[in-house]
Order: structure tokens, then sequence, then C-alpha cells
């Protein structure tokens, strides 16, 4: 149902990993792999390909963005259990009798599925009804689990008949041994033969502290000595019997638990074909709800497929976007005539930040995801996209790095046709620029004769002019203050940038008789373009003043627009007041006529009550589906003091200009901004700018308690140690204090999350695992676990029971 069915990228670049790096594609899907909740998807989305056609992308972004309207309306499923499937999944396909621990890692994948359901059960999407229609049914094996374990995964002393007449016993037996032990302890002949008033066990059987060389005046078995000898463990003749039957009885109960296991495990192996779909589907919803999150944190709209236009609408960066850079919005519009865009200016103005936020976002729209770009957005499905950013060199291929950038053109003079993307970055820009400018007109020559989509940056002088209304060359620039000496990183269309070196050399304090003497070394054409500067400049301010006064319109635009959705808001809820009001006293007057109504009248009754319903008006429903906007459009916060109501002290939030979650701290000052915290630091933010946290605290409770359809006991998650930074010291002092605290809760498992680094700090931690009391066995994640960065640990039952004694 939602299968990747992606392909790998179609050009010889697919393997530059380097150049998609240098795009920022490879950011994108690492910040969106921190959205997944299980290492699967994330592994998933770390090769996370272009989908095969444009139908195929545009089916998928629908269910982007149904999943962003699931995500907005309240939690979002987390799917954890996915890491721990496969070693239960694979022992009950072998019909193989699984492990305590095991069934409650069935258990926890059972309660994410009911999780999602109720996450699923209220939105009319096609995808979420699909996703619910390919779940399965979770709620009976659950009620079969929950009848013989606990939530914390101990065999229930009522789990069968046999099993509760057997605890019965034993407590029986218990106390019986424990009041005869207590008249030993407390008899005035013993006082001279006891080490201690105490009682304890030896090999599983009841036994007394007797002072070494008394043991011959008491009747009884010996089980052992302390390690001075000064105390012998014996065994009183008394409650030999007694221990007898104890032990046997603890055999029958640990056989019982055995059969109950066995059983459970032959059940669950029937729907073993049942938890592989259901796995299936976790793991793609876990993924969709990912690429919905990192859609909704860069504000991602929809757009559109045309064959010969390219026209991304006020399109940003997205990375930049997420990590609250605030970066400035763009329009650019390529057309079947102009299609290549040569941008030109300074440096640091911009040119390839705007070059990468096109890449980003033609390969995002291929992949099937939102893209940084407003509504109205339209753009060829792209069969390749070529990427020549960054240094290129091979030294393998003995390629320097203006050889390699030569490679990379030569290669995109191969393509042709509108649905191929060049992105080049400086081009020719690392040689001799009369050189470099020959070259790099005769490239962009052919990608004009080719007729391909191509954005392409330089400073080389001779290629902003001498081109022809019949090239397909526009020119462009990033707009640069000259009064301020910064860049402002406005697009501006139809004009060639300067690179400002004479500029910036008389800005920056350069004696005038350098200047001047610079001035003479150039061509006269150049000398020519730098006359004209002043006569260029007036037009860019000019160009900037109407777009400025076009964006005003627009921010005036979307305010009436804002200003009459609070208007309909209100008339719609006003509208529901008014109707619950009348459904109400029609109701209330239906039954009073059913309490007057008589046996003999019934046929009557039936006909006042069709009267009185057609009298009923005529209920409108508000439309369900997403406003206009951002990927799952969910109504933020009006006021600070909205604000305050939906997340109060304590509540977790997204601050983007730290790029992390924080908590609330405090409610809003006199000037609307709240006190955060966020890993030790503490700042105010204005709280218009705080997002929803990108790491939610785990639903599945929540979501489970909320389901009307099952009734489950809950779990906490296994307890997660993050060593990472920490010294190989500080590392172990940690690990010996969770491990203590896990034995004393009488957990089962412990997640230690070290990294590879140099590999000493996770040598170190697994040496001490091996040595440690505590722990019954150790093993490095799956792959789909997060790999050899990870331990997972299962505590030994011994650890356990000497915890719970603490």
């Amino acid at each position: 149902m939602l299968a990747n069915t992606g392909r790998p990228f179609e050009n010889k670049a697919s393997d530059r990993q380097t150049e998609w790096a240098e795009l920022d594609w490879i950011e994108v899907l690492r910040q969106m792999q921190k959205l997944a909740t299980s290492g699967t998807a994330q592994l998933h989305l770390q090769h996370l390909q272009p989908r095969p056609s444009k139908e195929s992308a545009l089916e998928h972004l629908a269910k982007v963005f149904d999943a962003s309207e699931v995500i907005s309306a309240g939690h979002r499923p987390f799917m954890e259990s996915v890491d721990l499937f496969e070693p239960w999944h694979s022992r009950i396909r072998k019909r193989g009798a699984l492990t305590a621990l095991e069934i409650k890692d069935v258990r926890t994948f059972c309660l994410e599925i009911v999780a999602l359901q109720e996450a699923l059960a209220k939105a009319t999407s096609p995808w979420a009804q699909a996703t619910l229609a390919f779940l399965m049914k979770a709620e009976e094996p659950l009620s079969a689990i929950d009848q013989i374990l606990t939530p914390r995964g101990e065999i229930r002393s009522d789990a069968s008949e046999t099993l509760f007449r057997l605890f019965r016993e034993k407590e029986n037996l218990s106390r019986q041994i424990q009041a005869t032990l207590d008249r030993l302890v407390n008899d005035q002949q013993m006082q001279n033969y006891l080490q201690d008033k105490y009682v304890t066990t030896r090999e599983g059987r009841w036994v007394l502290p007797i002072r070494s060389g008394s043991q011959h005046s008491i009747e009884g078995v010996i089980h052992g000595s302390s390690q001075t000898k000064q105390t012998v463990f014996m065994e009183p003749e008394a409650i030999i019997p007694v221990n007898n039957r104890l032990r046997q009885v603890e055999v029958e109960i640990e056989d019982e638990i055995e059969r109950l296991l066995v059983q459970l495990s032959e059940y669950l192996a029937n729907l073993a074909d049942d938890f592989a779909k259901a796995k299936e589907v976790l793991v793609e919803t876990d993924e969709l709800l990912a690429q919905a999150q990192w859609s909704i944190l860069m504000e991602g709209h929809r757009f559109e497929f045309v064959d010969n236009e390219l026209f991304l609408v006020e399109v940003k960066h997205p990375v930049l976007q997420v990590s609250g850079k605030n970066p400035v919005a763009n329009t650019v519009h390529l057309s079947e005539r102009k299609s290549l865009l040569l941008l030109s200016g300074p440096n640091a103005g911009g040119k390839t930040v705007l070059l990468k936020a096109i890449g980003l976002a033609a390969q995002m729209a291929r992949c099937g995801l939102p893209i940084c770009a407003g509504e109205g957005s339209r753009l060829p499905f792209f069969e390749r996209i070529l990427v020549g950013i960054g240094d290129s060199q091979s030294v393998g291929a003995e390629l320097s790095t203006f050889a390699a950038h030569l490679k990379i053109l030569e290669e995109a003079t191969q393509w042709k046709g509108l649905f191929h993307l060049v992105l080049i970055d400086e081009i020719c820009g690392s040689t001799d620029p009369e050189e470099g400018s020959a070259l790099a007109r005769a490239f962009l020559e052919r990608f004009s004769h080719n007729r391909i989509f191509g954005v392409v940056t330089s400073h080389l002088g001779p290629l902003k002019s001498g081109w022809s209304e019949d090239d397909h060359i526009l020119n462009g620039s990033l707009e640069y203050d000259l009064k301020a000496g910064r860049p402002t990183y406005q697009f501006i269309q139809g004009i060639p940038g300067d690179s400002l070196a004479i500029q910036t050399a008389r800005r920056v304090g350069v004696p005038r008789e350098l200047i001047e003497r610079a001035t003479e070394f150039l061509s006269p054409s150049s000398r020519h373009r730098l006359t004209a500067m002043n006569q260029i400049d007036q037009m860019k301010a000019d160009l900037h003043l109407l777009q400025e006064s076009l964006r005003q319109e627009q921010n005036k635009a979307a305010s009436e627009k804002s200003k009459y959705e609070k208007l309909r808001e209100q008339f719609e809820k006003e509208k529901e007041n008014i109707l619950e009001k009348v459904v109400r006293q029609a109701e209330k007057q239906i039954q009073e006529l059913i309490a007057q109504a008589k046996a003999d009248q019934t046929f009557k009754r039936h006909s006042a009550l069709q009267e009185i319903k057609n009298q009923f008006p005529e209920i409108v429903k508000r439309s369900t589906g997403s406003t206009a906007g951002g990927a799952g459009s969910s109504t933020a916060p009006a006021s600070a003091e909205d604000f305050a109501k939906r997340f109060p002290p304590g509540s977790k939030v997204f601050v983007p200009h730290l790029n992390q979650d924080g908590l609330v701290q405090s409610t809003p000052n006199s000037k609307g901004e709240i006190l955060i915290l966020s890993n030790s630091i503490r700042v105010s933010v204005p709280w218009h700018e705080l997002k929803p946290p990108v790491q939610a605290p785990n639903p599945t409770a929540n979501l489970v308690r909320r389901s009307s359809s099952v009734t489950v006991a809950l779990q906490e998650s296994d307890r997660t140690l993050d060593l990472r930074g920490l010294t190989v010291e500080e590392a172990i002092s940690r690990l010996e204090m969770d491990l203590d605290q896990a034995a004393v809760t009488q957990e089962d498992r412990i997640k230690i999350i070290h990294g590879h680094g140099t590999e000493a700090l996770k040598k170190a931690v697994r040496t001490y695992l091996s040595r440690s009391i505590y722990v019954k066995k150790w093993k490095a994640g799956s792959p789909e676990q997060g790999g050899d960065g990870i331990t997972w640990v299962e505590l030994s039952d011994e650890a356990r029971q000497e915890g719970s004694g603490k």
C-alpha cells in the first residue's frame, strides 16, 4: 500500500554522494530521519529515492498531506516496537516457544497497532482508511497475552487454574515455613546456637544462621557456610518436609509456566503473517509521518507538475527554514523560451543558496514531498538532475578540481529536453578567466540548444551579455545594498549582477589612486559597464520598490483573508451552537411525545414524529478538509493567552533559532516573551516564534487509553541510557547507577547508546557488561535498531530478585 516504489537516480552522478551533500539533500534526509521513531524507518529514509513517475509522486504527496492532518489533529503515533520485531517474529515463524520478555515485545507491538488505529480512527482521508484496512486486529492477541503476562512481563498468578492453585499452595507453604522458623528464632534454647536472629535461603531452601561448632546440637541439614566459616547455614529438620514440597511446587509452577508460554507461542505463530503485514504498515507509516512532520516544520506546500515551466513562488531553502534562520523568499520563473537562469552578483550574495533552494524543490517534488515554496508553484517532473557544486576533484581518477568540473559539464551536454535539470555553481570559474569564459559560453550554448532547464552561477563578466533573444539564457542577480554594504538576498530577474570588486574596494577604503589605476586596466567594455553601474543600481532599486509594493499588497490580501477566515469560524461556531440548541429542544419534544403515546396509537405516534423530523433545520457541517497553507495546517495560537493555555509551563516546544526542543518555564510576560529551557540553556523567546515539539513524548499509552474498543494494562518503554559525549570513566559510572536502578525496579532490558567514535567507549562499555553480575547477556543493535552504535542489555533474573530485596 505504501511500499517504496522509488528508483535510483537515472544519471551517472548517482554515485556522487559529495555533490548531493553539497546540494544539502543529505542534510534534508538526515533531519527527516530524526523525526522517525523506528530505526527501520530511519534506514529507509536515509536512502529515499525519487518516485518512478509524476503520478506516483502526486499520489505520495497526497498521502503526506493526509498524514500531516493526523499529526495536526493530535498525537503523532510511535512505532518503536518495530526495532525489536525480528527476534520474536523469527521464533514464531519456526514454531519456537517465546520467552516472557519476547512476549512482552509482542505486546508492545500490538499496543502500537491499537494506538495507530486510534490515531487514524477519525481521519477520513483515503490514506488513513487504506492504512486501517491493512492493519491487523490486535485486540485479540493483546487479550490473550494479558491473560498470561502482566504489563511488566511477569507471569500472572491466575494465568490458569492450575497455576493459581500452585501459587496459593506455595504461599501457604512459605507462610508455614516462615512461622516455624520464626518460632525457632525466638526460642530461648536456640539463642545459644544462632549467629543472628534472621532467616535466609540457600540453594532455594530456607535456612538458619548457626554458629560454627553448634551445628551438632541441632537436627537438620547443612547447606553451606559463610566466607569466614564462622556461620553455618542449616535447614532445621522440622521444615524439611515442607521445604521439599515447596521445591516440588516451584518445579510444577515452572512446568505450568512453560506450558502456558508454549501454548501462547503456538497461538501467536498462527498470526505470523498478520504480524509481518502489520510491521510493513507500521514502518511505511512511520516514514510517511516523519516526512509529514518535516513538511510541517518547513511550512511546505503543494505544487503542480507541468511540462514546460518552472515557476517557484517565494521559494526558500528548507534546511534554513527549519533551522529558524528566516531565509529570504524569492520567486523564480523559467519557461520553455528562457529555461537557463544565469545568476551573477557579488560573493556571499546568496547565489548558491538560491541555486540549492531551486534544486531541493525539484528533488523533493519528484520524491513526492511538499516543497518549501508558496501555493501556485509549478515545475516539471525532472527525470534527471545533475549537480555540480563545490570541489569535485577525484584523486583516484586523477582529476583536478577543474577537470572534474568539466566532466560534469560534458555529461550535461548529453541531456536533451525540458525534463532535465542542471545545477552548476561557478561554471568554469577555477581557471583563466578569459579561457573559462569561452568554455562556459560554449557549454551554455549547448545547454540552450538542447533545451534543458538549468541554474548556473558565475562571476565571469563576459557571460553576462551578448546573448540573443533566440538563446534560452535568462540573466538574474541578487540585490546588493551599496549604501549599507551588505546583500539583501532579493532575486532580480532579467538583470545581471556585478561582482562589485571595484565598488567593494572603494567602500572598504582602498586609496583612490589605486582604484583609478585599477580602472585603467579594465577593458573598454568593462569600464563602460562600471560607468553604467549607477543606472543599473537605480533600475534595481526601482524593481525592489515594485517588489516591495507587491509584497505589501500580498500581505494585505493575506491579512484580509485571515480576517475573513476568523469571521467564518465565528459564524460556524454560532451556527453550531444554535443548531445544537434546536436539536436538543426537538429531542426533548420527541421524548415527551413518546412518553405520552399509547400502545394503540403507534401509527399516529410515528406520523407525529416524522412530522417533527421534517421540521428540523438542515444541518450544514463544516468542511474538515485542510485549509490552504502549510502541510497539515492547524489553527495556530491566536494570542499569548491562547498559547499559555495550549502550552503551560512544563510543556515541550520547538525553538527554531536553537533548532531543538525545549521546556516552557513561564507564561508570556508583558512583552509576549516566554522563558524556555533547552539543554541547560535558558532563553526568552516571543511566543509566536515557538512551534509544537519535534520530539513529542510517546503517545501510545494515551491513545490506547482513549480507545473504546480495547482495555489493556499499559507498560513503560525500555530504559534508554545515552552515553555519547562522556568520558569512559563518566560513562561507566552512569552505567553502574542505571544497572542498579534497573535491578531495583525489576526491569528486563536496557538500551545503551554509545555511538562509534574511536570505539574506546564502546569497548569499555561492553567489557564492563561482560563482567557485570546484573547482565544476563548483551548484543549489538541490528541495522534497524541503530547498528553497532547501540548495545541492548538483558538483565539476569538473579539481579532483579536481589534488586527487589533492596
